[in-house]
């Protein structure tokens, strides 16, 4: 019953994640829809766009594993540690070393 309830917080808490690159790609999604043709933008929109797709499949890959029962408990909660801490660092590593090297170098 407690690995229920874990599992749930964890596959929960990847809202979190979500929401915020969500948010970042479509401030900066945003911006070049409206004619910005910055590179760092549209570097800035991939490296979001694709954590956010990255998190969606965790998202999906936990649930029907578990749903089914097809993997372990603890295969499933390092899983959702990836989706909540990993794919967002590594977003958030690639989107500052992005903006370091396209617009600070100009």
């Amino acid at each position: 019953m407690w690995q229920r309830s874990l599992f749930w917080l964890g596959w929960l808490s990847l809202l979190v994640p979500g929401y915020f690159i969500s948010y970042g790609f479509t401030v900066v999604g945003s911006l070049v829809l409206s004619g910005g043709n910055e590179t760092v933008d549209l570097v800035l929109v991939l490296i979001m766009g694709t954590a956010l797709l990255e998190l969606l499949l965790i998202a999906i890959y936990t649930l029907t594993r578990f749903w089914f029962q097809e993997a372990s408990f603890g295969r499933l909660a390092l899983w959702l540690v990836l989706g909540a801490a990993g794919i967002p660092l590594a977003a958030l590593l690639g989107c500052v070393y992005a903006y370091a090297q396209l617009a600070l170098s100009v």
